[in-house]
This record gives structure tokens, C-alpha cells and sequence, in this order.
């Protein structure tokens, strides 16, 4: 008695799907992640210039 010819319908193409799962996350993440910098940081600018609290040099304050 022959082995019976059964497909390969669960792992056929399993790993391209996880690859393809994971590149659409990071993809999403990174958007998300850019929208939230953009709206979240476009409060702080003015003039056309970014200006973050917690990155300014405190020299200002030191030399008066």
C-alpha cells in the first residue's frame, strides 16, 4: 500500500506570511509612532522652529 498524496495546506507558505505579518507591524509602528512625534511635538514649536524644554542649554540663565 502507496502513501497517500496529502497537500501541504497548514505550512505552505507559513514563513512568508509571518515575515509579511511583521513587516506590516513595524511598518504600522513606525507610522503611528511618527504621527504621535508630530502632533505631540508641534505644540512646542514657534516660528517654524522646534524649540523642546528639556533640551535647551541653561547657559542663558548662568550668564545674568
Amino acid at each position: 500500500m502507496g502513501k497517500r498524496y496529502v497537500p501541504k495546506t497548514y505550512n505552505n507558505r507559513r514563513a512568508i506570511r509571518m515575515i509579511i505579518r511583521t513587516v506590516i507591524s513595524a511598518a504600522l509602528a513606525a507610522v503611528i509612532l511618527f504621527l504621535l512625534l508630530f502632533f505631540g511635538l508641534k505644540n512646542y514649536e514657534t516660528d517654524g522652529r522646534l524649540i523642546i524644554p528639556w533640551l535647551i542649554n541653561e547657559q542663558k540663565s548662568q550668564e545674568d
